[in-house]
């Protein structure tokens, strides 16, 4: 080997260095998304769900209190999230389909996209988007990963095989084992097998490969985890199952001579025409409630495998860490299991932030919403907004600061055809038939009593509807 040779080996190996110690110092992202999994968990202060992994993080980071999603339905929730706009998913205009998920995602770059094209080696596995990557933005990531691994959504024979325990609606059970899925399938079934076995063990395992083994350890990394539990139907691993007592699940607050008819409801999901809690009677339903909370201490088990290898590679202290989900969940409020209404219960899901180096937990009461993760993001990552790219939330980086700030405490929304607002006292909707809805928080949490024909609250519906006039839904500001 010639001096020349040597020189520029070591001019190769320095840069290499160089490379390295310069990644090391930017941190990392983490992102991990749970599919239907509502805030109602050890971490916001339920007794009853085992989630001892988000609830180390949150003892960490920062808890958002009063979390909202534009929408409380997975596609525009997601296509919110990753877009920094509201979608109001109103898929059909004049007879023609407009804004399908692909499109939504399309409006404009997606953060992931920004993180890629500033110097992030990025990569994703499970349920980010609604489904798999669309093609329009695979080429935000390294390694675009897809949703579900193997044919069937966590059925099919070699799991059929495996189950111990099964109930719920039988209808959709048979549908389940005919289908071998059931992504809809109000029902529960224990599984005795491996972590594994199921599509979010498959995913941990990929983005512990990620971390450990596929990135470019010259670049900081962005990798989301998106895990596809508390999803119906509720099927996990037995052991799971065996952390909750026979009993376990409680239903939700009832009045006393509450009328059962849902047909009456402003919200008609898939589930009203078999009626209050579809049909199901109470003793079934707790069942169901449990085998939902055993979903979710499963995904939360996954999710404690992707953070001890952060910890095991040296990474932690480095990454940012945002744990969200999608919206909120009925489970027998109302007389509904499902999402994809304008209840509070359903537009509020949990968002959790672990910033670098930080080992103080805080709780933060201030009203945000998911199109706030985005400018988040940036500010974390000190990244430039293009200016071809508008957006319609806020950075949460002020709040995680604890600084004192002028917050506007307000969240928009809209559920089949019907916005709305929510801010720290109440939740007001207009109905897309023009009735209106007002129910205090503070007074009345499960909102039974609508205040709306109450005349002292006229000049309060005026402002609320004035406010909602001049809100943009689908497209940059």
């Amino acid at each position: 080997m010639t001096t020349k040779d040597i020189y520029n080996l070591l001019l190769l190996i320095t840069f290499a260095f160089s490379s390295a110690i310069n990644a090391q110092k930017k941190p990392n992202v983490l992102f991990i998304a749970f599919d239907d999994l509502r805030p109602l968990i050890g971490a916001y202060g339920e007794p009853e769900p085992i989630t001892p992994n988000i609830d180390a993080l949150a003892n960490k980071g920062t808890i958002f209190n009063k979390a909202y999603v534009t929408y409380p339905l997975c596609s525009p929730s997601r296509a919110a999230m990753l877009t920094g706009i509201r979608f109001d998913n109103q898929n059909w205009v004049d007879g023609k389909k407009v804004w399908t998920f692909p499109k939504m995602i399309q409006t404009q770059k997606t953060w992931p996209k920004i993180l890629k094209e500033n110097g992030y080696w990025t990569a994703t596995r499970g349920k980010i988007y609604h489904g798999n990557v669309p093609k329009g933005d695979k080429s935000a990531w390294d390694i675009p990963g897809n949703f579900w691994k193997g044919k069937n959504h966590d059925g099919g024979p070699e799991i059929e095989k495996r189950i111990v325990d099964i109930g719920g609606r039988q209808d959709q059970i048979d549908e389940y084992l005919k289908k071998g899925s059931g992504p809809a399938a109000l029902m529960f079934a224990a599984v005795d097998g491996p972590d594994d076995l199921l599509n979010d063990g498959k995913t941990a395992n990929d983005v512990i490969d990620f971390i450990k083994n596929q990135r470019d350890k010259s670049k900081p990394f962005m990798i989301s985890c998106g895990f596809a539990r508390p999803h119906m139907p509720w099927v996990a691993p037995k052991k799971y199952f065996d952390m909750y007592p026979e009993g376990a699940g409680k239903l939700a607050y009832l009045p006393k001579g509450t009328d059962k008819d849902v047909s009456n409801d402003a919200y008609k999901g898939r589930g009203t025409p078999f009626g209050w809690n579809e049909g199901v009677d109470d003793e079934t339903a707790k069942k169901l409630i449990r085998g939902y909370m055993a979903s979710i201490s499963y995904a939360d088990a996954q999710m404690g495998k992707v953070i001890q290898t952060l910890k095991d590679e040296g990474l932690y202290e480095n990454t940012i860490i945002i744990v969200w989900g999608d919206h909120g969940y009925h489970l027998t409020d109302h007389g509904k299991w499902r999402k994809n209404t304008g209840y509070n219960i359903s537009l509020r899901s949990p968002l959790i932030i672990k910033t670098p180096n930080n080992h103080k937990a805080q709780v933060v009461e201030n009203i945000v919403q998911n199109i706030d993760i985005y400018p988040t993001l940036l500010d974390l990552l000190n990244l430039e907004q293009p200016k071809d790219v508008k957006l319609h939330g806020n950075s949460l980086v002020p709040l995680l600061e604890n600084r004192n700030v002028d917050w506007d405490d307000i969240a928009y929304t809209c559920a089949v055809g019907n916005y709305g607002l929510v801010t720290d006292q109440y939740r007001f909707t207009k109905l897309a038939e023009g009735s209106f809805q007002l129910y205090d928080l503070k007074k009345d949490p499960h909102e039974w009593n609508n205040l709306a024909e109450n005349k002292k609250y006229k000049e309060l519906i005026k402002t609320f509807e004035a406010k909602l006039e001049t809100i943009v839904w689908n497209k940059p500001k």
